[in-house]
């Protein structure tokens, strides 16, 4: 981000506003961010410069968030895809440990499915005979 892009730019007589998220270097909004905050805090005093972390810390969990997801589709799907679905998301953030004890409790993703797992005492185990004689014995009759 450039000087020129952060300052406000002279259209005639008026100066054109610059969004305090290209100020801060954000894609998140820290205006909107800032006014959604002004309305749930009792004192209606709010700094911009909590707007601006919060909206930081948004837009890092949104693209840690995507980033794994896109891995996740990339290992579990054989052909090109190019949508990602709710069980890409639940697959990627109950892969990742700290993703999964942040949003554990208290969020459920609809159409996500459930974790694939099987217990061990479930699985089939293949027994060898005991006696190979005998499994000779009973194919040759």
């Amino acid at each position: 981000m450039t000087e020129s892009e952060t300052t406000p730019k002279k259209v005639g007589k008026r100066v054109k506003p610059v969004p305090k998220s290209m100020k801060a270097g954000l894609i998140f909004p820290v205006g909107r961010i800032h006014r959604m905050l002004k309305n749930k805090v009792p004192l209606k005093r709010v700094s911009i410069l909590s707007s601006v972390y919060l909206a930081a810390i948004l837009e890092y969990l949104a693209s840690e968030v995507l980033e794994l997801t896109i891995s996740q589709v990339s290992i579990q799907s054989k052909d090109n895809v190019r949508r990602i679905s709710p069980r890409h998301l639940l697959l990627a953030i109950k892969t990742d440990e700290e993703l999964d004890n942040l949003i554990r409790v208290s969020t459920t993703i609809a159409g996500g499915g459930v974790i694939p797992y099987i217990h061990e005492v479930l699985k089939k185990v293949e027994t060898k005979p005991s006696h190979p004689q005998q499994k000779q014995t009973i194919k040759s009759i």
